[in-house]
């Protein structure tokens, strides 16, 4: 059990990694190539950690909270940062950390964020603080989905 639980804690954690590794290969040539594809890979994998939760995880809420636990805590942290602190008064650090959970969605995030502009091809927090909720809501949504997938798929296999 204790594998279980080791196996899928480090699932869950494994955008925040994924968004860092990523954020430090934006400076790569390939990487202008990537950002169009790489959305689509975390999601089909998100998809997959949801159907592996759902192996493990029965209760469906609890399964759906602890996936997304690292990415729900990401935004609360974000909040924090960027809406109640002034600039000086941010945390650097937190405020990087809280967004790798969301970074490889970028590509389709930062135009969803963009409807809540006023003036076309402007970004201000609103916007970027949109495509973050977008992004979690894309993750669980993506998650819940792999979830009940799996879940129904044991159910008819039985």
């Amino acid at each position: 059990m204790i594998y279980n639980k080791t196996y899928i804690g480090v699932l869950a954690f494994s955008p925040v990694v994924i968004g860092y590794v990523l954020n430090l290969s934006i400076m790569l040539p390939l990487f202008s190539l990537l950002q169009f594809v790489i959305p689509f890979i975390l999601l089909a994998y998100w998809f997959w950690v949801g159907g592996k939760f759902a192996e493990v995880v029965k209760n469906s809420f609890a399964a759906v909270l602890a996936g997304n636990f690292f990415g729900i805590v990401s935004f609360l942290i974000y909040y924090w940062q960027f809406i109640f602190l002034t600039g000086e008064n941010r945390s650097l650090w937190l405020a990087v950390i809280s967004q790798m959970f969301n970074a490889p969605l970028s590509f389709i995030t930062v135009r969803a964020g963009s409807i809540f502009e006023s003036a076309p091809n402007t970004f201000s927090q609103t916007s970027v603080t949109a495509s973050q909720a977008v992004g979690l809501l894309l993750m669980v949504l993506t998650f819940s989905t792999g979830y009940f997938h799996t879940k129904n798929k044991r159910k008819v296999t039985r």
